[in-house]
């Protein structure tokens, strides 16, 4: 046998020796009579788990962990010197406080990531975020996220950050 033989034998491009293989009788036999129908045995339905002793996404709902605020939430301000401060925001929206972003003294690669990052905490907690400087005439950049159910208004936000 030559090299190249026993590297087509190796590789298994060489002659087939035997077509039959057994590895394909233990497969399941189909019944000729149905369409489609394998002949091995189902489970009885009885004896099978009902769709009611499985837990549905519906129990692991919302409503199953859900922190408890105040109707009222606290006004905190702050003001981040770079993105590592970002726990000063998160921390307090996370017990429920409304937090006003005073992020005018940011550049702006870091005031977007805060704000990246505040956007972020108000889609996982369901809150709201507001751009209190749009509209007013400062150089200030003050943005605000409140969290979901806040009696807050608008007004109340901008007075806390120094804008009325």
């Amino acid at each position: 046998m030559s090299f190249f033989d026993s590297a087509k034998d190796f590789f298994g491009l060489g002659p087939v020796e035997n077509a039959e293989d057994d590895a394909y009788y233990d497969d399941p036999q189909y019944n000729s009579n149905s369409a489609g129908s394998t002949a091995y045995d189902r489970t009885p339905r009885a004896e099978r788990p009902s769709r009611m002793d499985r837990p549905t996404p519906r129990d692991y709902g919302r409503d199953a962990v859900r922190p408890s605020y105040r109707s009222t939430p606290h006004i905190v301000t702050a003001a981040p010197r770079n993105y590592n401060d970002a726990k000063e925001i998160g921390e307090p929206f996370r017990d429920g406080d409304a937090v006003v972003m005073d992020l005018t003294d940011l550049d702006t690669a870091d005031a977007k990531r805060i704000v990246d990052f505040a956007a972020g905490l108000c889609f996982a907690l369901r809150g709201s975020m507001h751009n209190l400087s749009r509209g007013v005439e400062t150089r200030k950049r003050m943005f605000a996220i409140v969290p979901e159910n806040a009696n807050l208004e608008k007004d109340d936000l901008k007075r806390a950050a120094g804008l009325r």
